[in-house]
């Protein structure tokens, strides 16, 4: 999975502005670790429907930092949450989901510098 920054639209709808694009950036490594801790506890209380809407959650942001794959996955992770919201096979591509924004947090950072 692609899990490059890709910058593009932040910088076309801050017009370059790099002040805005650092709070939109230190945004996410603020709030996402929360969003995440409560995917997790949705996880461990296997709360399919919670999983979906953490999912959702997330979505917008993820477009906006051009983490596109990864937006696609959790758009698969909300559908799926909603058509099937009593199926636990859900919980492995949440707790994968959850991985790769583990992932996404060191090239955040380094944006930021």
């Amino acid at each position: 999975m692609n899990l490059t920054l890709d910058l593009t639209f932040l910088k076309e709808i801050s017009d370059g502005d790099q002040d805005f694009i650092n709070d939109v950036l230190h945004t996410f490594l603020d709030e996402m670790p929360k969003d995440m801790a409560q995917m997790n506890q949705a996880i461990m209380d296997k709360d399919i429907v919670m999983i979906g809407r953490m999912a959702h959650k997330t979505k917008s942001t993820l477009q906006t930092l051009g983490l596109f794959e990864l937006k696609e996955l959790a758009l698969k992770i909300e559908q799926l949450a909603k058509q099937t919201p009593s199926d636990t096979n859900i919980i492995p591509l949440s707790q994968k989901f959850m991985g790769h924004i583990d992932r996404v947090y060191p090239n955040v950072k380094e944006s930021l510098k």
